[in-house]
């Protein structure tokens, strides 16, 4: 069923990539679409159609139907400065989280065809229906980074300076900025780890679960025990020291 309503959304969202009409701005460095907004709309009317008594939380719309104990978290576009910019690289996600915890996970580029997904009671991540695990890197030196950020000086600031070590030292680092695919990236084991001190709960929720499931490991930006609903992430392969990295870094 969610399948079903992911692929819709990304079929359309993939015809309005190439026929993007606006964008506008929430707050600076912030963009929205009018993409964004309609998908949302497309993804939520199914969403009430097939589940009444679930309530919703979205990015563009907030919370709707309070209170239930099933719950599902969308992200329209992760990445809508990506699909603005036209840089194939962002996502449709949707997760359903019951009394707190996220069950069910689905993450899908329509410009790459590809559908991450997992559930709670399996274990297993997938992409297009094969099982996906993380990266064996453990050293820095060998290790590919992902760092959320755009050209907002005084965030790349922040990261370099938080972060100077693994800079300086990994065998490549990116800015990336669709949390929810490059957590997925992370799981299928192409990037060893990414890093995002401003990622919000829609677009992390659902991808951090994938990757966990596929073997890897979460933090919030503090390094305190994970919980999606905090902003910020640290996601990696689990085998990378990123503690001591940063402790070195100060």
């Amino acid at each position: 069923m969610i399948k079903d309503i992911i692929l819709k959304a990304g079929t359309e969202l993939k015809k309005q990539y190439f026929s993007l009409s606006s964008c506008s701005e929430k707050e600076r460095f912030d963009l929205v679409s009018e993409s964004d907004l309609y998908i949302e709309k497309m993804i939520i009317d199914d969403l009430t159609r097939l589940y009444p008594g679930d309530s919703i939380y979205s990015e563009e719309a907030g919370e709707i139907g309070r209170g239930a104990e099933k719950c599902w978290i969308i992200d329209p576009i992760d990445g809508t400065a990506d699909f603005i910019f036209g840089v194939p690289y962002f996502a449709i996600s949707i997760c359903c989280e019951i009394n707190g915890e996220i069950h069910e996970a689905y993450v899908y580029n329509p410009m790459s065809d590809e559908m991450y997904w997992t559930n709670r009671q399996e274990g297993i991540s997938y992409l297009n229906g094969k099982p996906i695990k993380v990266s064996d890197t453990s050293e820095i030196r060998d290790s590919l980074f992902a760092f959320g950020f755009s050209a907002n000086y005084k965030n790349i600031n922040r990261y370099y300076d938080e972060w100077g070590y693994a800079f300086d030292n990994c065998k490549k680092g990116m800015p990336l900025i669709s949390p929810a695919l490059t957590i997925c990236n992370v799981a299928r084991g192409r990037i060893d780890a990414f890093i995002d001190f401003g990622c919000s709960m829609e677009g992390q929720a659902g991808a951090a679960l994938i990757l966990k499931n596929a073997g890897g490991t979460l933090y919030n930006y503090n390094f305190s025990r994970y919980d999606h609903r905090n902003k910020g992430i640290i996601a990696t392969n689990g085998k990378i020291d990123l503690k001591e990295n940063r402790r070195d870094n100060k």
